[in-house]
């Protein structure tokens, strides 16, 4: 791996990304050790440490902000390889070479999908910091299910089509199914505040708001952070980020809704953008 790679890696990823080839590797010589110490007959048939290598590689995948699917079904292609697969006797040289697949899957990991993409026709500032807002907030949200972040970006983008009674319904079938410790609550503060604004609008009340406001231990998880005084209206401000922090956990955690997500995301642009000169753009 590049010293680059590396020097990007959370701490957690970097024992992962030692951890995939150390037990690929040192399962094959362990194995080779047994066999030359009469405990196992056939040092080929010793291939726990690639299906170890190949959990944790998938578990270092599911951690990143992009997900590949390659990865993701490593543990299928060991079990597939080394246990169910009638034709193909495991052997040292199989090891080797499955471990020296896992080990270029890890250097891709860490080169190539440890930040999201960024779209072509330039990179534009506001665009880039919701990128990097979402990469920041990723270790905090990353355990939410695809079931779950469905429903908020359902809720989330039910809300920018006007399908009020939907994004209603959304924003509370999520919040059901948030865990109650660490950030959780604050995406389920976020889904009832645009769950009360929606409701406000499907009733006609064009200046009803949600009552709820993020507390300053929550700042932590939001986009949109600036100075008291320069804040024009206090309703409107909670509002957008609110749907900033579910639009950024909607995309980082459920991949079925990307490309919908994609085609809305100049609605979460437009919103950063009307805070540009107050966050110093």
């Amino acid at each position: 791996m590049t010293v680059q790679a590396l020097a990007s890696c959370s701490r957690r990823d970097l024992i992962l990304s030692i951890a995939v080839p150390a037990f690929c590797f040192g399962g094959t010589g362990v194995g080779i050790l047994l066999e030359e110490s009469g405990y196992i007959r056939d040092a080929g048939l010793f291939y726990w440490g690639c299906l170890i290598g190949a959990f944790l590689l998938a578990y270092l995948a599911w951690g990143k902000p992009r997900k590949d699917i390659v990865s993701l079904l490593a543990p299928l292609y060991a079990v597939i390889i080394f246990i169910t697969a009638v034709e193909i006797t495991p052997n040292i040289v199989l090891q080797l070479l499955f471990g020296a697949s896992l080990t270029i899957l890890v250097v891709r990991l860490n080169t190539r999908f440890s930040t999201l993409p960024v779209k072509e026709g330039g990179e534009d500032p506001m665009e880039k910091y919701l990128y990097d807002y979402m990469h920041r907030i990723t270790p905090f949200f990353r355990s939410i299910n695809r079931d779950t972040a469905h429903e908020i970006a359902s809720a989330v983008l039910s809300y920018k089509l006007g399908l009020y009674p939907k994004s209603i319904e959304s924003a509370d079938s999520a919040s059901a199914r948030l865990p109650g410790e660490g950030a959780f609550p604050a995406v389920r503060k976020a889904l009832t505040i645009i769950r009360d604004r929606a409701q406000k609008l499907e009733q006609s009340d064009v200046k009803g708001y949600s009552t709820l406001s993020f507390s300053p231990d929550e700042e932590q998880y939001l986009a949109i952070i600036i100075p008291a005084d320069q804040i024009a209206n206090r309703e409107n401000f909670t509002l957008d980020n609110a749907l900033v922090l579910a639009y950024a956990v909607a995309y980082l955690c459920s991949p079925d809704d990307g490309q919908m997500l994609d085609e809305h995301q100049n609605f979460i642009i437009r919103i950063l953008l009307s805070y540009k000169e107050q966050m110093g753009f």
